[in-house]
């Protein structure tokens, strides 16, 4: 077993998703409660559930419980509360499951195209400033982070080349510096056309500047956008293969300059544009994607399929699941977290009485480790939920304190 460790805390594409048509759309999965159900028994739940032991910040990834389940599937989620050390043990501990019995070659990161192109490169070669560079900007629980990309890269190398893990960032670009970097990382070598070339000297005089300002910046990646927009033939030779990476860095980058935590507090309503935001940016990757399937661990709103428990809108796990030109149409499977006030914030999708059976079942024999729920299956007795989720993961309260920042 190896030791693990992380956490993660948004084009160009959006698939022209209006607020009219996200709207129509919500309606869609709003479940019915039907008949009250009877409490789970405990011999259905004995074969329902799979103690998982945690020790020393290793979690054991056997997950016999899904080998029936994930065929099924070919998009995978995780659920996480961010800030939590336990996440990237989570995270990678999935990852490793669902790369051997699920064809998983596809990690996909909350986090911007830059972070994962960064990311990637420290995977293909090793490169360790490119690694810090990509942590330096995720402001979630680097050290973690950071420890699990090492054991990624070395699992990485004992395997043949098409077999090994990817990853890939769909999120906006939170970070313009970051967003920088890749395209410095990017530069090809040879001498731009004359129309150009002022836009690509600057990406390397920003970049090396030892006076960097992020006004600078972000006024150049809008004057760049337009660039691009006006001579796209000469970025196009240019750049060569890796033009469609230029504009989706560049128009990420630009679109996440009218989002921020702060306004998404205020405004909850930016929450949908950055949902729709990360499902255009997932499917204009399409063709950089390995062949394979996708495991993601994101926060837990995003992952719910069928009906969030805040948002009226359609969550990125919905949007992939639900919407004809998702890849990976009705495909989708989600492990979520088990959080206090769970059972009352997702009574109304029904279920209720079983749910509830089986929370105090599981919550009164966690003996300091997890227990991973299956939800799904023949005369399951949470028809309704697992629209929503697929499985749940609870983890004894000890394990999901704040340990980085």
């Amino acid at each position: 077993m190896r030791t693990l460790t992380l956490s993660l805390i948004f084009s160009l594409i959006t698939a022209g998703l209006s607020a009219q048509v996200a709207d129509t759309l919500a309606v869609t999965y709003v479940s019915s409660l039907g008949e009250p159900e009877a409490p789970v028994d405990s011999s259905y739940l004995s074969l329902n559930i799979e103690r998982l032991s945690i020790e020393h910040g290793e979690v054991d990834a056997h997950f016999a419980l899904l080998d029936s389940v994930v065929p099924n599937y070919r998009f995978f989620f995780t659920a996480e509360e961010h800030w939590r050390t336990i996440n990237t043990e989570i995270q990678y501990a999935f990852l490793r499951y669902l790369h051997d019995h699920a064809g998983v070659r596809n990690l996909i990161l909350e986090g911007g195209f830059s972070y994962g192109f960064l990311i990637n490169r420290y995977l293909q070669q090793g490169d360790e400033r490119l690694l810090r560079k990509a942590l330096t900007n995720i402001p979630v629980c680097p050290n973690n982070l950071e420890n699990m990309f090492h054991s990624l890269r070395a699992y990485n190398l004992k395997l043949p080349e098409e077999e090994r893990i990817a990853v890939w960032g769909i999120d906006l670009e939170h970070s313009q510096e970051l967003s920088l970097q890749s395209l410095n990382t990017l530069l090809p070598e040879g001498t731009p056309s004359e129309k150009i070339r002022w836009h690509v000297d600057k990406i390397k005089q920003l970049h090396t500047s030892p006076e960097y300002d992020k006004g600078r910046v972000k006024q150049f990646f809008s004057k760049l956008e337009k660039q691009i927009a006006d001579n796209p033939q000469d970025y196009l030779e240019f750049w060569g293969d890796d033009f469609d990476l230029l504009c989706l860095i560049t128009q990420n980058a630009t679109a996440a300059f009218h989002f921020s935590v702060f306004k998404t507090i205020l405004n909850p309503e930016q929450w949908q544009v950055r949902e729709e935001q990360m499902y255009g940016n997932f499917l204009a990757l399409q063709k950089r994607f390995k062949p394979g399937n996708y495991y993601a661990q994101f926060g837990a709103l995003h992952t719910d399929i069928n009906r969030s428990i805040q948002w009226s809108f359609p969550t990125l796990a919905h949007r992939l699941n639900h919407f004809d030109n998702s890849p990976v149409e009705n495909q989708v499977m989600t492990i979520s977290r088990y959080m206090d006030g769970m059972n009352e914030n997702y009574s109304r999708l029904g279920d209720t009485e079983a749910f509830s059976t089986a929370i105090r079942k599981i919550k009164a024999d966690l003996r300091g480790d997890a227990v991973l729920l299956r939800l799904v299956g023949k005369d399951t007795p949470f028809p309704e939920l697992s629209k929503t989720f697929q499985c749940i993961l609870f983890l004894d309260e000890d394990l999901t304190e704040d340990g980085c920042n």
